[in-house]
């Protein structure tokens, strides 16, 4: 039995960080998170698909190819492409707000005289 790939994910969760780092707003939302891992487990599922039909055909010739069930390592495709790129997504939004509450903890607060005296005339 081949193994489960999990190029397709990698290149999808590149995708979505490249797009965010490209945006004006440095936010992932959850639609995103959610499309992005949906799209990477779909096409995950069609790729293990399409190897596990390949590898059928060389397993005659190649005998330490165990022959196992199509539909749970297509399951096992979609599961694991969905989990890469909702894993990474999500450990970067995770970060994203405790980094985010660290800097808004570091600006002092400027009290009415101050804000006065930065403000052009």
């Amino acid at each position: 039995m081949p193994e489960i790939p999990i190029i397709i994910p990698v290149i999808v969760a590149g995708l979505a960080v490249g797009s965010v780092i490209k945006s004006k707003s440095p936010r992932i939302s959850k639609k995103k998170l959610a499309s992005a891992s949906l799209a990477a487990g779909f096409l995950n599922a069609v790729h293990a698909y399409l190897l596990y039909l390949f590898a059928g055909r060389l397993s005659s010739q190649n005998l330490y190819i165990l022959p196992a069930s199509e539909f749970a390592f297509v399951i096992a495709s979609l599961l694991a492409g969905f989990l890469i790129v909702f894993a990474i997504l999500g450990i970067a939004i995770t970060y994203a707000r405790i980094r985010r509450g660290g800097e808004l903890e570091e600006i002092p607060e400027l009290t009415s005289e101050e804000e006065s005296t930065l403000r052009p005339s």
